[in-house]
């Protein structure tokens, strides 16, 4: 690597992490990890729904990074949560959660301070079908709180960018209205691009960190 200071992206490979990784590479060297390699980073592998792998492959590589987002996630399957099973549920629950914890304490190891959380509507309200994301990210707000508390000395950030126009929004839109009504929202609200997001992040990353607020709503920007 360069001379760079680097930092953590899950889920760099695609979507809004590839849009963050974009922005961000201009100051930044990237370590990524997720299941899929990206192009011009350091990529460390792994399948966060398989927890022992993950946390191997964290093992094998030490890099002391300034920043660590927590980006990478999953939807998981939609439906009534009678018939969502158990498998599917810890399924949510692995990606969006456990693999999460296990991140931020190889991070914390590694001397990182700062960690910002891609959070999203879901961790706050509940949607019809959305068993597994809603109950997983608000999972994984309450985490990033909770470690917040416990570890006044590090600094956590929780960021909601709203809906992007990413695969995830296809598939939402892509859903029966009829049989789940509330995306209606989705159909109703128009998306941004995920790269406006992300400069947006970039662009106030100092401000952010640095700030009172545990929680940061893009869409309350007057850049939005």
């Amino acid at each position: 690597m360069n001379k760079k200071k680097a930092i953590v992206i899950t889920g760099a490979s695609s979507g809004l992490g590839e849009c963050l990784s974009n922005s961000f590479s201009k100051n930044f060297n990237i370590i990524n990890i997720s299941r899929t390699m990206s192009e011009s980073k350091y990529n460390i592998i792994a399948n966060f729904e398989n927890l022992p792998h993950l946390k191997q492959e964290l093992e094998m590589n030490s890099f002391k990074h300034d920043l660590c987002i927590l980006n990478a996630g999953t939807m998981g399957s939609i439906g009534s949560a009678c018939k969502i099973s158990q498998e599917e549920f810890v399924e949510a629950l692995k990606v969006n959660v456990l693999a999460n914890k296990i991140i931020i304490d190889w991070s914390i190891l590694n001397n990182c301070k700062n960690f910002i959380g891609i959070s999203s509507g879901a961790a706050i309200k509940n949607y019809n079908g959305w068993l597994n994301y809603c109950v997983t990210k608000s999972a994984f707000r309450s985490m990033l709180l909770q470690y917040q508390k416990d570890l006044p000395k590090l600094n956590f950030k929780l960021i909601s960018p709203g809906i992007l126009s990413t695969n995830m929004n296809k598939k939402i839109r892509a859903l029966d209205v009829n049989l789940y009504p509330d995306m209606n929202k989705f159909h109703n609200t128009v998306a941004v691009d995920p790269q406006k997001a992300s400069d947006l992040i970039f662009k106030k990353l100092h401000i952010y960190l640095n700030c009172d607020k545990s929680e940061i709503d893009l869409r309350n920007e007057k850049e939005w």
